[in-house]
């Protein structure tokens, strides 16, 4: 805990010391992928397309967080559950080649179903980070995304990785995203323990405002 506080302190201090590099003063971002995910689940393996749907909202005022969320709905037979991600981030970089994003997530699982016919619901934390690489005289962006952490016995990766290619409109951009993303749990929640396994390739689209 201490090591996320101080982490978090560092990029408080960052952000404040760099508040110009900052492109917009608010800014929005809607966006939905098609995740075409293979899960193995206790060495049980299957196969399901499931949706992702996010926002994030940044603002200008200093040592105040922007805020994002994310939600997935997983169903693969083996493995059914709810995912919902709140994170709290801040801006470390933010320029036109490079920008890395530092933050806390809160996932609150619902009616998560492993190995037994019971049913749990869960809250999680985790260290949020998100860096972005523009490909100069292209628009073209490779980013990286990771939600990871362990708490009460429960342990979790969320990640991705993957290209974006932008589109200027008159009064956002369109995003057009292609990429892999896996996700690594070992649950330890009373009759549901077991480790799940989930990874596949992802596309989308997000229109950033």
């Amino acid at each position: 805990m201490k090591k996320v506080m101080l982490s978090v302190a560092a990029a408080v201090a960052m952000t404040a010391a760099i508040p110009a590099q900052a492109d917009t003063l608010l800014g929005v971002k809607v966006g939905a992928d098609a995740w075409f995910a293979n899960a193995k689940v206790d060495g049980h393996k299957s196969d399901d397309t499931s949706a992702s749907y996010y926002a994030s909202f940044e603002h200008f005022i200093p040592l105040v967080p922007n805020f994002m969320v994310r939600y997935n709905n997983i169903d693969t037979g083996t493995v059914a559950f709810e995912q919902s991600d709140f994170t709290a981030y801040y801006e470390i970089l933010d320029n036109d080649l490079v920008s890395l994003d530092l933050g806390l997530t809160a996932t609150k699982f619902g009616s998560v179903k492993l190995n037994s016919d019971d049913r749990f619901s869960d809250w999680q934390p985790t260290i949020y980070g998100n860096a972005e690489i523009g490909i100069p005289a292209t628009p073209l962006t490779v980013f990286a995304q990771a939600n990871a952490g362990k708490y009460d016995g429960t342990r979790l990766f969320d990640g991705q990785a993957g290209v974006k290619y932008t589109i200027g409109l008159v009064a956002a951009d369109l995003n057009i995203r292609g990429g892999y993303r896996m996700m690594d749990y070992d649950f330890d929640k009373a009759k549901n323990t077991g480790d799940v396994d989930l990874n596949g390739w992802f596309a989308g689209v997000e229109v950033d405002f």
